[in-house]
């Protein structure tokens, strides 16, 4: 699923303009894309020359009212130590969509290179190497999620993607060893695939649902299977939503801003 992010733009040079314009055309084939747009107050990412006092004080009075939309400082001079996202001048390809990927994977919980459930080979180590970094700078909502999966692939999938909205996460690889889970924690919500060695997702999901601990707690059924037959059983089974397999990171996040609207803070 292809997302392009418009970025706005504050004081940088004509010539630094058009780099990033050709350089958001070289990446045009990517899942991620980029474009540069007028109207700033419709960015989802601005871009604010940190070199030029008239541009910072021009976005400072912008940021007034729109200061939800995340920002990086264009500099030829990074600070050592600062949390602030930071673009190093000279502009290039690599540098940009570092910069530019990072922040959407934090700020926007964007992963597409993670697709759940997707098949045994998963993203490449730098991929995921960078994508836990982003995960490790995120602050902890104080969520709680239970993953009952027995592929491995799926669990590291949904470790990298649920980390990046904060949450705290137990891993059960059969049904077994979920309900013993639920019987020591109380989760704010449940990943459950249906597949399972043992006891199915099904039975699972109803050992949930009259567990006083758990009766409440949104179950989130994961599997490869997509019938009506199998979505009405997961219903039966007391199933909160139904998710078939390879699962979009933007599904995974609307059921989660369903669920759990604070996990995303910053939507």
């Amino acid at each position: 699923m292809d997302k392009i992010f418009k970025v706005g733009i504050f004081g940088l040079a004509p010539n630094e303009q058009n780099t990033l314009g050709s350089i958001f055309k070289l990446a045009a084939s990517r899942s991620r894309q980029y474009s540069m747009v007028e109207q700033r107050e419709t960015a989802e990412i601005i871009l604010v020359d940190a070199d030029n006092p008239d541009a910072l004080s021009e976005w400072r009075s912008f940021s007034v009212h729109h200061s939800k939309i995340p920002v990086v400082k264009v500099a030829k001079v990074v600070p050592d130590s600062t949390k602030e996202a930071y673009l190093k001048r000279p502009l290039t390809l690599k540098r940009v969509l570092e910069v530019l990927d990072k922040v959407t994977i934090e700020a926007h919980k964007y992963v597409p290179e993670l697709v759940i459930g997707d098949g045994e080979g998963g993203i490449d180590d730098d991929a995921k190497k960078a994508l836990l970094k982003a995960a490790g700078n995120t602050s902890s909502s104080g969520v709680k999620s239970l993953v009952v999966d027995d592929s491995l692939p799926v669990r590291k999938s949904m470790e990298i993607q649920l980390s990046l909205f904060g949450m705290d996460i137990d891993f059960a690889e059969t049904g077994e060893k979920a309900l013993e889970f639920i019987q020591k924690t109380v989760y704010d919500i449940i990943f459950l695939d249906i597949m399972l060695p043992g006891i199915d997702g099904y039975k699972v999901c109803k050992e949930i649902k009259s567990n006083n601990m758990s009766k409440n707690t949104p179950v989130v059924m994961l599997t490869g299977k997509g019938t009506r037959f199998d979505k009405l059983r997961g219903t039966m089974a007391g199933a909160s939503v139904y998710l078939t397999k390879p699962v979009e990171p933007e599904q995974l996040k609307e059921v989660i801003n369903q669920f759990l609207p604070n996990a995303i803070k910053s939507e």
